[in-house]
């Protein structure tokens, strides 16, 4: 049920975020020299949350899948404190997945004061087991 409303989710981020796009003429224009490419090579959705409720709750997030129906998705959370060195990690959780399936990660714990933000780091393996592509990305931060 949970895989479920992911997917709701991430169909309406799908329509409500996407840009419009607008052909050209065909002529060369000089002053614009951008590509456009994919985030991910093989990664094909990533994705950290947090929340911290009135009482110290932290839900972390993570969501994490690959272009490939072949590969396996492993995918790494970790709630992070703010302190004033920098970030430290205080609790790590892992899940993993197989072709274009959802890792998928939602856990509770309970933080004290502070500022906090959750790192999602996915993994993706070929069929004979070597790395093809890791990447991480930042919840946005959230104070307790």
């Amino acid at each position: 049920m949970k895989k479920f409303i992911y997917l709701g989710i991430l169909v309406l981020m799908a329509v409500f975020f996407a840009a419009p796009a607008y052909a050209v003429d065909g002529t060369k224009n000089e002053g614009t020299h951008e590509l456009i490419a994919p985030q991910f090579t093989y990664i094909s959705l990533l994705s950290p949350g947090l929340s911290i409720n009135s009482s110290g709750k932290a839900t972390c997030v993570g969501l994490a899948s690959a272009y490939d129906n072949s590969h396996t998705t492993k995918l790494t959370v970790e709630l992070q404190k703010y302190t004033g060195s920098g970030w430290n990690t205080i609790k790590t959780w892992s899940a993993s997945a197989t072709g274009v399936s959802i890792a998928d990660i939602e856990e509770n714990y309970y933080v004290v004061r502070g500022t906090y933000r959750v790192c999602a780091t996915a993994k993706v393996y070929n069929t004979s087991g070597s790395l093809l592509e890791t990447k991480s990305l930042y919840s946005a931060t959230s104070t307790y």
